[in-house]
Order: C-alpha cells, then structure tokens, then sequence
C-alpha cells in the first residue's frame, strides 16, 4: 500500500517530465510557422473588400463578422490537424529514435508516459491557440474602435443626434469579441483534448503514423455526425432512429464522444449566448473520456510487444 501511494505522488512530477520532452520535440519541428500565416492572413483581412451595398449601420457588423468566422475557422482547422498529426506521430517517432526502449526500461508506468504526450501535445496546441486568440482579439479591438468613430462620424453627418447613435453603435460593440466567444475557444479545446487521446489511443495498436492518422479522423467525422448516420426511416416511414441503431449509437458513443457537444464556437461567435454552467459540464465529460482513453491506451501499451 505504502509503495503503491509512493507511486502515486510522483506521477505528477513523471507526467510533467514526459510532456516537457513532448513540447520540446514538438517545437523543434517548427509549427510555430503556422502562426506566421495566421498572422499575414490576419494583415490581409485589412484590405479584403467588404460588402458596401450594405448600409453603414450594417457594414461595421459584417466586417467584425467576417474576421471572428475566419479567425474560428483557421482555429478550428489547425487544432484538428494538429492534435491528429502530431499525436499519430509521437509513438512511431519514440520508437525510431528509440527513445521508447530507454523510457520503457526506466521505472516509468506505462500511463505516465501516455499522460504525458498527450499533455505535451495539449500543452503547445493551447499555446498556440492563446497565440491566434490574441491576434483575433486585437483585430477585432482596433477594427471596433475603427468602426465605431467612422459610425459615428456617418451618423453626424446624415443628421442624427448623439443621443441616438446608441443602438447602432452597440451593434458594432456586440459583433466584437466577447465572453461567449472566449468561452466557446475554451470548448473547442476541450473537444481537441478529446481526439488528442483518442488518437493516441489508436496510435497504440495500429501499425503506422497514416494508420493512425486514418483512424483518428475518422473517429472524429463520426463523433461530428453521429445523429445524422445512425437516423434511419422509422416504421411510419419519417426520418428517425431505430430501437436497434439507437443502441448501435449508445456503444459507439461509449468510445467516441459527441464532437459536435464541442464545436460550438461559430454559434457563440454568432451571438448565441454560452454559460459557464454548459463550460463545466463539457470540461467533466472531456475528462472522464480522456481518462478513459489513456487507462484503456495503457492496457494495450502493457500487453503490447515493441
């Protein structure tokens, strides 16, 4: 009892190590570069010719619009390629550098040593996304500001009186960043959390990076849509789930979360509201299938021969 609690305590600090290694190997292959695109595409927003037939009161709206859907976009398109690559890429490279054996050889359990390349992974792509919600956020700040003074400037001149400029200048504050913006990145991450272990629990038995890669992308495609591929014709005849695919659909959402729970960053963006209420509730069901994903990868790494 007493060498299984000594084992214990320093899981932390094994963790923590394994995934310092995770974020430095991952730094060295230069995705950063990534964020130098980000960036240049962010400039170029600056000269993207926006929709003048709309009246100035609009106009503001649908500029701020367009960079938030554009910044989500690239977010959400980076950390789905980003957690299925690198993380179907982490074992296989272990394994040629060999780099496995000798950690495999340390006293090192085999769910520290997952723990912590999916922490490493999880580690550079919040980084990252703290780094592309920065520039969002900056933009969108001096574009507001932008907006709201030549909105206002309009408005002078067609005649209409300070005191009544509030509700369209709230327009231009509301299509700005906000809270439920924030709120719905952190969601997104949440759920890029998720397929980051679920990967890595696929990278454990399958035979390759691409394998893994494969199967990674696939799982998370159906986790997206799972409603849509299990609705079958009911016995009236109108579009429905069958008793039997309603419990295909149970197993299938035992292994693979619903990724769509997770994607609401557009909507939020849109104006609808999220509270941190529905942030807690996806933040306990990311962690209990990240665990999940990492004890179950942990028994196939224990049984598995190198």
């Amino acid at each position: 009892m007493i060498g299984a609690f000594n084992s214990l305590k320093h899981t932390p600090a094994r963790i923590a190590a394994v995934a310092g290694v995770t974020f430095t190997q991952l730094v060295r292959m230069r995705l950063f570069m990534v964020l130098a695109v980000f960036g240049i595409g962010f400039l170029a927003l600056q000269f993207v010719p926006y929709q003048g037939q709309l009246g100035v009161e609009f106009r503001g709206v649908q500029q701020l619009q367009l960079i938030k859907d554009i910044a989500i976009g690239c977010m959400q398109l980076f950390g789905l390629i980003f957690c299925v690559g690198a993380t179907a890429l982490l074992i296989p490279r272990d394994t040629e550098d060999r780099i496995l054996y000798t950690i495999l050889c340390k006293p090192v359990p085999r769910f520290d040593y997952l723990a912590g390349k999916a922490c490493g992974v999880l580690l550079l792509l919040l980084v990252m996304l703290l780094m592309m919600d920065a520039l969002m956020s900056s933009l969108l700040w001096l574009r507001e500001g932008y907006l709201a003074d030549e909105l206002q400037a309009t408005l002078l001149q067609q005649g209409i009186a300070a005191n009544e400029m509030a509700p369209y200048l709230e327009q231009i504050h509301a299509a700005g960043n906000s809270a439920d913006t924030q709120r719905a990145i952190i969601c997104m991450f949440l759920g890029y959390g998720v397929l980051t272990t679920l990967t890595l629990l696929f990278s454990c038995f399958t035979s390759g990076t691409i394998v893994s890669m494969i199967f990674g992308l696939g799982a998370y495609f159906v986790g997206m849509f799972q409603g849509q591929l299990f609705t079958t014709l009911t016995t009236t005849g109108e579009p429905g789930t069958s008793p039997f695919m309603q419990h295909v659909q149970q197993v299938v959402s035992l292994l693979l979360p619903d990724f769509s729970l997770f994607s609401v960053a557009d909507t939020a963006a849109a104006g609808t509201p999220l509270s941190w209420g529905m942030v807690g509730s996806l933040a306990l069901i990311a962690a209990a299938y990240m665990l999940m994903h990492l004890l179950i990868s942990a028994w196939i790494f224990i049984h598995k021969e190198f």
